[in-house]
């Protein structure tokens, strides 16, 4: 697919060029048959980029013309080069070749994990992750982080993990774990629910924002769920806890 996009980026990149090209040659053609009556079309075409093929035996006007007509092709050349050029230095190809490599190396994965959302809780599982030295794949719908997840070298699709095609290009049939991490407890529970019928040997970890929808995550096949929230007050409450205990000695 990205190979597409690419594709379809040098287009748009080279499009103003390439329209004035095709009115040179155009132009260049019905001026080379009002010099010359004696020539068809396609010797008009050839002319413009076989400039030597034209006879000595022509006229002079036609002559100056095959000149104007060669400079004018080289300037094509140089604008077309420094539209790519700009385009490529600019960046956008980059990015582009950077998810196609990332497709390529995600498509090879096995026994991976995948992380939905790269909020507070996604990026120290991600930061885990490197250290472990783990294979993952990050999927996030933030575009900007993707980009930049991407310069880093990560393997991250830009996605709605909700979809079935988005989980699917995530390696989800051959991953070990997925973790949900969305701030939405509603989405986690979908993206739980779609994981386990994709693949219902995969680990699932679960982020939910109450113990209510906690409870729906473990039902519908998460293996653990985290409340962090309700961790967070559990870890207050045995600091004060132990505080008190010390005080008291």
């Amino acid at each position: 697919m990205n190979l597409y996009k690419i594709f379809r980026f040098v287009i748009k990149a080279i499009s103003t060029p390439l329209a004035f090209l095709v009115l040179f040659f155009v132009v260049s053609m019905f001026v080379y048959k009002n010099l010359e009556k004696d020539i068809t079309w396609i010797d008009a075409f050839f002319w413009i980029t076989h400039p030597h093929a034209i006879s000595e035996h022509r006229s002079n006007e036609t002559k100056i013309f095959a000149f104007i007509v060669y400079v004018g092709i080289l300037f094509f050349q140089v604008w077309f080069i420094e539209r790519i050029l700009v385009n490529v230095f600019s960046g956008e190809l980059k990015i582009l070749w950077r998810k196609r490599m990332s497709e390529v190396a995600i498509s090879k994965l096995k026994e991976h994990y995948i992380i939905c959302g790269y909020g507070q809780v996604g990026r120290t599982v991600v930061d885990e992750l490197i250290k472990l030295g783990l294979p993952f794949v990050l999927i996030e719908t933030n575009e900007s982080i993707v980009r930049e997840l991407l310069k880093e070298g990560l393997n991250v699709i830009h996605g709605d993990a909700r979809r079935r095609s988005v989980l699917l290009s995530a390696g989800i049939e051959q991953a070990k774990f997925i973790c949900t991490l969305i701030d939405n407890d509603a989405d986690n529970l979908y993206i739980t629910i779609t994981a386990k019928m994709l693949n219902p040997k995969i680990k699932v970890i679960s982020r939910a924002g109450n113990l209510r929808y906690a409870e729906a995550m473990k039902g519908a096949g998460a293996d653990e769920v985290v409340v962090p929230e309700y961790e967070g007050g559990m870890v207050v409450g045995r600091i004060i806890s132990r505080y008190e205990k010390l005080k008291g000695l």
